[in-house]
């Protein structure tokens, strides 16, 4: 989905989830996720919260159940600017997705297999200037199974790569290339870093790793602003992973 498809302006149909707030100055959908997890005092809201118009205080759950949470509910409705004008709403919200998964690593086993060893900790290699040279881009540990540990790592120049870090792992690596650059990676850093205020970002990070070890970035703005998507769609395709805390309807 390109970023445009996913701007807000006031008027359209929106739809979000969060922690449902009553205070004295009316009821709120605090959208935050990371620290959603937080205890907070009673009433209390964040940049990332939103005024409700029409919400049924009766209908907001107190119990846990499948897909429920106390005090949590989703709605769909008209974005005002400011509020979200409730047409419908939901006890239920969306499940918490998971780490991603490394385990199988994007290369064929060595003859015998990946090696088998009773290390737990993944190995530290030494990379030399493999990093500031821009060369390794991504490195992460895969675990095919519980005793075996392969590093896998995305690169720009797969020979360097392979020549400094294949001794020091044995039968144990795996050299990708890279469909991003550490250039670019920093490049969006930059920018992301520059408008943390203005698209109003709850978080983001650079350099996660796919299931294949590829490299991306990803952030979480409040919502995704006609600027924000201007840019974001002139970046390869793959290279940031956009999760507005306000989607479209």
């Amino acid at each position: 989905m390109a970023a445009r498809d996913l701007v807000i302006e006031p008027g359209d149909r929106v739809r979000a989830w969060g922690q449902f707030v009553v205070n004295r100055a009316g009821h709120w959908l605090d959208l935050a996720r990371v620290d959603n997890l937080l205890p907070k005092p009673a009433g209390w809201t964040s940049a990332w919260s939103i005024r409700l118009v029409g919400a049924d205080v009766d209908a907001v759950p107190t119990d846990f159940a499948p897909n429920q949470s106390p005090g949590y509910i989703s709605v769909i409705g008209i974005w005002h600017g400011d509020s979200i004008e409730v047409e419908e709403q939901s006890p239920d919200i969306p499940s918490f997705s998971g780490p991603i998964l490394h385990r199988n690593p994007p290369c064929p086993p060595p003859t015998g297999g990946w090696p088998r060893s009773a290390e737990q900790d993944p190995p530290d290699p030494d990379l030399g200037d493999l990093e500031s040279s821009g060369a390794l881009v991504t490195l992460v540990a895969f675990r095919p199974s519980a005793d075996q540990i392969v590093v896998v790592v995305a690169a720009t120049d797969i020979d360097a790569v392979t020549r400094k870090l294949a001794p020091q792992l044995p039968n144990r690596l795996c050299v990708v290339e890279s469909r991003f650059t550490r250039a670019q990676l920093g490049n969006v850093r930059n920018v992301l870093t520059t408008h943390w205020r203005d698209w109003r970002l709850e978080k983001f990070a650079i350099g996660g790793a796919d299931e294949q070890a590829q490299p991306f970035a990803d952030a979480a703005p409040f919502r995704v602003t006609t600027e924000l998507a201007q840019w974001a769609d002139t970046l390869p395709a793959g290279l940031l992973r956009l999760y507005p805390l306000l989607l479209p309807a």
